[in-house]
């Protein structure tokens, strides 16, 4: 298990990742809420929040050096794109073409693949006290996927101790399939040990079917009829293992919905997940590995409907010439 360490030395993040530069970077309100952002993968290497007593601590899994980030596993903390979640078969067809992605989840493609941003060094555009903006460009012929994609990141704090994730994706020739989202692993009492004493609650209605390998089937379920029925608040370590990917909201809009709650009565930490977009994965870390350990962190993960490109009946997201993909994620910061 990898306690906290609230020190980080920028040096220990200096070096050269896919023939770019890397750093850290860090971002904060005045309110006790900061930020540490790697460009390697835009990762989000460390958010110390208040508890109920305004002391500051960490409340996610990172990586403590460069070295570490290469150990860890490639999303951890990382923002996702090209696509999150599992494409089933590491291919696809769209406009009558097939496109085979790299596999790297077994026979499926994960995150993206091993082309995705996970593996790649951002550009850092702008860094100012409470914001950074960062971008990078994916090539159709390094990630598989019909077309390029030019991505623009923000990661800002504002005054509601929020955490307020935009993203903007355009492309210039072929509808482009396009998912993205944050990989960050929450833990609110991360010197107490797991997550297992949290308390989460999702308001969704319905969840997708996965298969065993957690690839969505196509069909959606009612949360009441499924294991991980989150209406109310339950108590992770209730729960067991959960990798269930719930639909936030049935048509897609512009406007933030609150997606997830979770809560930790040890520190008074609070977590409110918001978003434009229409799933939340939610994933328990039972597969992390040292030197976290499992369960040492939870994943909230909005995002556009996994293997959607795979299933007629989802809706696809396609970034075209005239429609980019724009959305926004808030982790919003409280205490009880």
């Amino acid at each position: 298990m990898q306690l906290p360490s609230t020190r980080l030395d920028p040096a220990d993040f200096v070096g050269e990742l896919d023939g770019r530069r890397t750093g850290i970077f860090r971002i904060a309100n005045g309110t006790g809420l900061s930020v540490a952002i790697s460009n390697a993968g835009a990762r989000l290497v460390q958010i110390q929040a208040p508890d109920r007593h305004g002391r500051p601590d960490d409340v996610v899994l990172g990586s403590r050096s460069l070295a570490g980030i290469l150990e860890d596993p490639p999303s951890l903390g990382a923002f996702v794109a090209p696509y999150a979640g599992r494409i089933g078969g590491a291919a696809f067809t769209l406009g009558g073409r097939s496109y085979r992605l790299a596999a790297n989840d077994g026979r499926h493609c994960l995150h993206g693949g091993p082309r995705g941003t996970c593996h790649r060094v951002f550009e850092v555009v702008h860094h100012g006290p409470d914001e950074i903006a960062l971008s990078i460009r994916l090539p159709a012929q390094e990630t598989g996927f019909p077309e390029s994609l030019d991505l623009s990141l923000n990661y800002r704090l504002d005054e509601t101790d929020s955490l307020v994730i935009t993203h903007e994706a355009r492309c210039d020739g072929l509808p482009t399939p396009a998912s993205f989202t944050s990989h960050a692993y929450f833990n609110l009492n991360l010197s107490g040990g797991t997550i297992d004493d949290h308390r989460l609650l999702v308001p969704a209605v319905e969840s997708l079917a996965l298969t065993r390998r957690g690839v969505a089937a196509g069909e959606r379920l009612a949360v009441g009829d499924t294991l991980t029925d989150l209406r109310q608040p339950r108590r992770l370590g209730d729960l067991g293992p959960v990798d269930a990917a719930f639909v936030c909201k049935p048509e897609p809009d512009s406007e933030e919905h609150l997606c997830a709650r979770l809560s930790c009565e040890a520190t008074g930490r609070v977590l409110e997940t918001w978003s434009t977009e229409p799933v939340l994965v939610v994933y328990t870390g039972d597969g992390l590995g040292p030197p976290h350990g499992p369960r040492m962190g939870i994943c909230l993960e909005p995002q556009q409907y996994p293997n959607a490109p795979n299933c007629p009946a989802f809706p696809l997201n396609l970034v075209t010439p005239t429609r980019p993909y724009r959305a926004t994620t808030r982790y919003r910061f409280l205490v009880s």
